[in-house]
């Protein structure tokens, strides 16, 4: 069994199986507000995987001895393969799970296309689910 393929694999399999199906929507800024981006039209029903709280963050107790106290993260990022996208989004954009309605919209904050197959995204709770 080669590992590293089934390893390469997994994520992939991992997106296909599980996935949620994303929507994005582009903006652009004004002086005073957000409007649509007429000129990049909505990415409907990309297939993304979905990772909240990435990291955990560490506050204090190094100076005195004290065991630090810990606390997860808010953050969340969503990476969609690059061969399904049309056009590549931007911070400021907006990201939401289509099919459920009740989940928040996300703006994106940071986009990182260094990767060869994917593009991460990271996001920020634009709007609270109702």
């Amino acid at each position: 069994m080669d590992i590293r393929a089934a390893r390469s694999r997994l994520v992939h399999e991992t997106r296909s199986r599980m996935g949620d199906l994303i929507t994005i929507r582009a903006k652009q800024r004004g002086e005073m507000s957000v409007a649509d981006d007429p000129s990049r039209p909505a990415m409907l029903g990309l297939k993304g995987r979905f990772d909240i709280d990435l990291d955990l963050e560490f506050l204090g107790g190094r100076d005195r001895g004290m065991a630090p106290t810990r606390y997860a993260g808010r953050l969340c990022s969503v990476s969609i393969p690059r061969a399904d996208m049309t056009w590549l989004p931007k911070a400021g954009d907006q990201c939401e799970v289509t099919p459920r309605p009740a989940e928040p919209i996300y703006s994106i904050e940071r986009v990182v296309d260094d990767l060869p197959e994917v593009i991460v995204f990271y996001l920020s709770n634009l709007q609270a689910a109702s």
